[in-house]
């Protein structure tokens, strides 16, 4: 996780004026990591292996900046979670998944780590 979070530069971070990015980009870093973490494992981490690499990350991350934007735009209070688990769960990262037991596990790593609960205060 340290590796993916200490590229980002400050310009990256404020990058967009909604406060909830900074906390989705660590979200996010912590996702990236955990997927990368997996591949340590061999068969038991994953069943094929996957070669997700900082381009899913990048590209991810200019995701949740372009949504937040276009939220700040229309003035919308609730994010597009669902949206979101699913262009990065299934096109940025899954679209190197192909077995369907992986796609899952990278599916269910997204719905515990992406929404509301996020922000809340408790």
């Amino acid at each position: 996780m340290r590796v993916a979070y200490s590229k980002l530069s400050e310009e990256v971070l404020n990058e967009c004026p909604k406060e909830e990015y900074k906390s989705l980009v660590f979200v996010l870093s912590f996702f990236h990591a955990t997927i990368q973490e997996r591949k340590k494992f061999g068969k038991i981490g994953w069943n094929v292996s996957y070669d997700f690499n900082d381009s899913d990350y990048r590209i991810s991350m200019n995701l949740i900046s372009l949504y937040l934007n276009k939220a700040i735009e229309t003035q919308e209070e609730e994010l597009p979670w669902a949206t979101l688990r699913y262009l990065i769960g299934e096109a940025m990262y899954g679209g190197r998944v192909t077995d369907d037991n992986d796609r899952r596990v990278l599916n269910t790593y997204l719905m515990e780590f992406m929404g509301d609960f996020i922000f809340d205060t408790n």
